[in-house]
């Protein structure tokens, strides 16, 4: 058999395999107009070509080229390219702004508590208790958040339901541990331990509620101590109804902590992985965060104990922190408002240098944001200090300012913290909080609020710088 004898195999005529090659190749990029529109290389076309069943000989045979490729990069340059825009998918960020001022409220109601107790928190050994409950507290509670996510964004809820339960407890007895062993070495066991403890454990098991989205629970767990705290101070805070008072903000830790297993255990998660030795290491940088944020707040009570002449009560230290508590929400919904915008920028802007640019813009309107709500929140609270007869420590635009900064700081840092991880930031908190106590031990006459101006002040602007830098690149929004 030879050429001659087969037409196919014959070589084509260039002058008359010319024009119908050129139809068919019209025919052909009508037919793939599609493909070619949105092709971004001819590989991409050749590829679409294979897949209905073109093959070189048939290129060879139909069209005069020598294979597959060249009729697809000859297709690519017929037909320009036109990609088609993505249906627009919903976007994950949108929330309800009331949902975040409720979880507001809930971080922030827990301070009415502190009134009530204030006989319990003048005692000597009550401000190290204090500051080692919440310390502590606080850095289990960035682990035990950590961990539960980490499991719920692998679409293992029950999993993170017992890492929960068995974080919780675990969390619980090391944090009366610590208390305990902080008491005995005071010399004394009393009153302020319990409480210290009680605000400890009502933090670890609110922080469960609210990874499980059981704030329902938490409004529940907080309703004895809260309604009893509104009221005492709305009578002007007798001490005749101090003692039920007491006794029904007690309940409230007692109460959470139940819920929090309950809604943990119940009903029974089914057979989960087994927490693993990787996943409690990963938990070590958000344990540190939790502890150097901690103390970034509780500084004011640190330099009680490091500068007793400093002490102004316990009691009105954490009601000062009230409005910080509070912003907690507005920060939430400001982080999700800042996600959605970038979102919507990538979606808008085509170059890299308009993103950088316009990101940036982004990021200093979120924190003004956030330090308008705070300003905002912080003038609500001296108010309702000054009407149930309780100031709270700032008279001044020097204390406004302090409390500002911080809350603009911790703001920055749970930010970065969002789309880097706590490790980015841990230095440079750490160093702000060593600064903090090394320049009160320094100068003991040194003024808490001017010290921690500066020094926030300082971390603030270089969170500011380092945010800008992180936070330009298109890579960290997606």
């Amino acid at each position: 058999m030879s050429a001659g004898t087969v037409p196919e195999l014959e070589p084509l005529q260039p002058s008359l395999a010319r024009p119908v090659a050129e139809v068919q190749l019209a025919d052909l990029c009508e037919r793939f107009e599609s493909l070619c529109a949105n092709a971004v290389d001819p590989l991409e076309i050749a590829a679409g070509l294979e897949a209905e069943g073109f093959s070189d000989q048939s290129v060879r045979v139909g069209f005069g080229f020598p294979d597959v490729f060249a009729l697809a990069e000859d297709l690519h340059r017929r037909v320009p390219p036109s990609p088609a825009e993505p249906a627009p998918q919903p976007d994950p960020w949108r929330t309800s702004v009331w949902r975040h001022a409720l979880r507001g409220l809930l971080f922030g109601l827990p301070s009415l508590c502190y009134p009530v107790a204030a006989p319990l928190l003048s005692t000597v050994d009550a401000v190290p208790l204090l500051v080692v409950s919440t310390i502590v507290s606080w850095a289990l509670s960035q682990g035990l958040s950590y961990l539960g996510y980490a499991r719920l964004g692998n679409v293992d809820r029950d999993g993170a339901r017992r890492v929960l339960r068995l974080g919780l407890l675990g969390a619980l007895v090391l944090l009366l541990a610590v208390v305990g062993l902080g008491a005995a070495l005071a010399g004394r066991i009393g009153p302020a331990t319990v409480f210290a403890a009680g605000q400890g454990g009502y933090l670890l098991a609110a922080t469960v509620l609210f990874v499980d989205r059981g704030e329902r629970w938490l409004v529940a767990g907080l309703a004895p101590g809260v309604l009893a705290g509104a009221v005492f101070l709305a009578l002007g805070a007798p001490d005749g109804l101090r003692g039920g008072a007491l006794a029904a903000v007690a309940g409230t830790p007692l109460l959470t902590l139940g819920f929090a297993l309950g809604r943990t255990s119940w009903p029974a998660p089914k057979a989960a992985t087994a927490l693993r030795w990787t996943e409690l290491r990963a938990t070590w940088p958000y344990l540190a965060f939790g502890a150097i944020a901690a103390g970034l707040l509780a500084f004011p009570l640190i330099a009680m104990l490091l500068v007793p002449s400093t002490a102004g009560g316990a009691s009105n230290a954490m009601l000062a922190a009230l409005p910080l508590s509070l912003s907690m929400g507005a920060a939430e919904w400001l982080l999700h408002r800042y996600r959605s915008g970038t979102r919507r920028l990538l979606q808008r802007t085509r170059r890299v240098e308009d993103f950088a640019a316009r990101s940036w813009w982004q990021l200093v309107s979120t924190v003004a944001w956030y330090l308008l709500c705070t300003g905002v929140l912080m003038a609500a609270t001296r108010e309702l200090g000054a009407a149930v007869g309780i100031s709270p420590q700032w008279t001044g635009m020097l204390a406004y300012a302090a409390c500002l900064v911080l809350g603009g700081t911790l703001f920055l840092a749970l930010l970065l913290q969002a789309f880097s991880g706590p490790a980015a930031v841990l230095p440079w908190a750490g160093g702000a909080l060593a600064a903090e106590v090394g320049y009160v031990m320094f100068d003991r006459t040194a003024s808490v609020l001017r010290v921690q101006l500066l020094v926030c002040g300082g971390l603030l602007i270089a969170l500011v710088l380092r945010a800008g830098v992180v936070l330009d690149k298109p890579a960290r929004h997606r």
